[in-house]
């Protein structure tokens, strides 16, 4: 692997700022610089989202050059970039969304771009009879499928008033027309195209009368052998019970379908699946211990393999020649977790992610046929050459005896027998999960000189069905007792002090509230980031809902509904003792601001909180200005109460 020594060489001579002793909130606040990068199919240039000050601009560069050219400028702390993609090598296809305002709430509102990267043209991809709907202001654009025979067309997928339903369009790139594939009378929201862009499977809800009138409770799935004829309802699966059934795409044919499904094992394996007779074919592929988490495709968007989640992500290649191609990537940024983010359609110009635990991600690219390669861009320029600490995997057992994944995160510099503050970072979702690579919250609480414990509770995926199932109606309550279990351990092992404050967001949020209530003798402070204080209002916001809510509570279940109040900490504040930091935006389509603001104007007069209101901000501080107040904030708090 002589050949690639040069571009290890400059892994270390990255720009970036002065090492200093205490590294600037900015560094860490900084939205990435460069993500989603997509080759050309035919190699020669690379299209990227890169963030800036004045919001997402979309760029392109050619292949192994670090000039950067600007395609598109979003609007600031208005819309969000949140995928780019080829059609063939002259057209890009930009993915963005943003918050649109309809009945007194906020929804995530998706539209697509269309750029011919020879002209610069750019082109909204809006149909045009549509357009004239009073509600197509919130209508949302999908992108079905890139058609690899016909790279100036895109099936695109929408709401159509006629069909009551969302249909597929073919729309042609040069000029922006919509021709419509089919009428969609089949309550299907989710299209998948066979290898010639013949849609072929349709994946819905079927309604059903309660509180889900509008989401449905069963999964639906529809299936037609050709273009001609109408499709037919295969099966259909009641929401929540029996295994997991999620398609990830078609074989060649049509014929059989490539399925993620706990069935047998009780964790996410690859199947193969008989469209016609409805009868799962074989397992593909299947880990011991992990769900998978996705499969890999291609260039042409085959799938070629799978992948699954330890402390880092792991990839299973199902042909030996796509395997040694990747060790041979692996081997030229050794001591790096290595991805191929994108590569020409033959596999010759290869763009590389590499990241470790204490190093942020930054992107190669590899032109194998040339014998050459070098750095692209690093995500956080800033943070290169920094004092960065390293990131344990451990376990703890919860008070049940179930060991709990987890880690833990010590500043650097400590010396011999010296002991940091705590800062406990349980993560969202909460079907989500950590893991061990770098993050720049967790490297900014480090930097300031505490501990940050973060742990895979019950309820976090990935690590197999009843593990996450475990989780089911246990907020505040099992998944809660597994955080606090965590706390307790570490207390035993004699690195930390007992000085403690719990920081989360979203659904971690919920938890730092929980605990301020529920452990009020164990932390010091308390800070929630669009996080949740009433249970109930989150749970009845049937706009809100999705087809997962009832993991909460059994909506039959009225006590249970009322017992809702018992893990909310707005019904809790007289409980409450330690300073409480709130932050939240006004455009948050996940947890309602309200959540927050109810919450202060309930307990100010009464606790030591404060309440940080972002205008037109988030669910997720994609705002650059916002995020540099809130990591500002949050270090002050950390400051003044550790």
């Amino acid at each position: 692997m002589d050949k690639w020594i040069k571009i290890l060489a400059l892994v270390f001579t990255l720009p970036c700022a002065a090492a200093t002793n205490t590294i600037p909130v900015e560094s860490f606040s900084n939205l990435r610089m460069i993500e989603s990068p997509q080759v050309s199919p035919n190699g020669e240039s690379i299209v990227a989202i890169y963030n800036t000050e004045n919001g997402p601009l979309v760029v392109l560069s050619a292949f192994g050059s670090a000039k950067i050219t600007g395609l598109a400028q979003l609007k600031k702390a208005k819309d969000r970039v949140d995928f780019v993609r080829w059609s063939g090598s002259e057209y890009v296809i930009i993915g963005t969304s943003y918050p649109g305002y309809f009945n007194g709430m906020y929804y995530r509102v998706s539209r697509l771009y269309g750029i011919n990267v020879k002209t610069k043209k750019v082109r909204e991809l809006i149909n045009k009879r549509m357009s004239k709907q009073s509600f197509h202001e919130v209508q949302s654009y999908q992108l079905t499928s890139t058609l690899k025979n016909e790279p100036e067309h895109v099936l695109i997928s929408t709401y159509d008033k006629r069909d009551k339903a969302y249909s597929v369009f073919k729309v042609d790139l040069s000029d922006g027309g919509f021709d419509k594939q089919f009428a969609n009378k089949y309550e299907v929201g989710a299209w998948y195209p066979d290898a010639n862009g013949v849609i072929r499977l349709g994946i819905g809800g079927e309604k059903a009368k309660g509180i889900f009138q509008d989401k449905g409770h069963f999964i639906s799935t529809w299936y037609r052998k050709t273009e001609d004829e109408d499709f037919a309802l295969l099966h259909k699966k009641k929401m929540g019970e029996g295994a997991t059934f999620s398609v990830q795409g078609l074989t060649d044919d049509g014929s059989q379908a490539y399925i993620l499904s706990d069935r047998e094992t009780g964790r996410q394996s690859l199947w193969l699946y008989d469209i016609v007779s409805g009868q799962f074919a074989s397992k593909l592929f299947g880990h011991e211990k992990f769900d998978l988490s996705a499969t890999i495709t291609n260039s042409s968007g085959k799938i070629v393999g799978v992948t699954w989640n330890d402390d880092f992500q792991r990839r299973h290649y199902f042909d030996e020649k796509d395997s040694q191609h990747f060790e041979d990537i692996k081997a030229a940024l050794k001591g790096y977790e290595v991805f191929i983010s994108s590569e020409s359609k033959d596999q010759s110009k290869v763009l590389v992610f590499a990241i470790k635990d204490n190093s942020p991600g930054k992107y190669f690219w590899l032109d194998l046929k040339s014998n050459k390669g070098g750095l692209w861009f690093s995500q956080y320029p800033h943070l290169e050459k920094q004092p960065l600490a390293s990131v344990q995997a451990i376990e703890y057992p919860a008070s049940d005896g179930l060991m709990i994944p987890a880690y833990l995160t010590l500043p650097v510099g400590l010396q011999e027998g010296e002991k940091p503050a705590l800062v406990v970072l349980p993560h969202g979702g909460p079907h989500a999960r950590d893991m061990r690579y770098f993050d720049p919250l967790v490297q900014l609480i480090a930097s300031r000189g505490y501990a940050v414990l973060q742990m895979n509770f019950r309820g976090s995926e990935g690590f197999g069905t009843k593990f996450e199932t475990d989780g089911y109606y246990q907020w505040g309550k099992r998944m809660q007792q597994d955080v606090m279990d965590g706390v307790a351990w570490l207390d035993t092992q004699n690195i930390v002090t007992k000085d403690a404050c719990i920081v989360g967001a979203s659904y971690g949020g919920y938890v730092a509230l929980t605990a301020a209530f529920q452990s009020s003798e164990r932390f010091k402070c308390v800070v929630s980031i669009a996080g949740i204080s009433d249970l109930k209002v989150l749970v009845e916001d049937e706009e809100r809902q999705s087809s997962y809510v009832d993991n909460i509570v059994e909506f039959g279940d009225e006590d249970a509904v009322e017992a809702l109040d018992e893990v909310s900490a707005i019904a809790n504040i007289n409980k409450i003792k330690a300073p409480i930091l709130l932050i939240h935006g006004t455009r948050d389509t996940r947890v309602g601001y309200s959540q927050s603001k109810d919450f202060y104007k309930k307990a100010k007069g009464k606790l030591d909180i404060n309440y940080i209101e972002f205008k037109d901000g988030t669910h997720f501080l994609d705002n650059p200005e916002n995020r540099k107040v809130a990591y500002d904030e949050l270090s002050k708090f950390l400051r003044k109460h550790l």
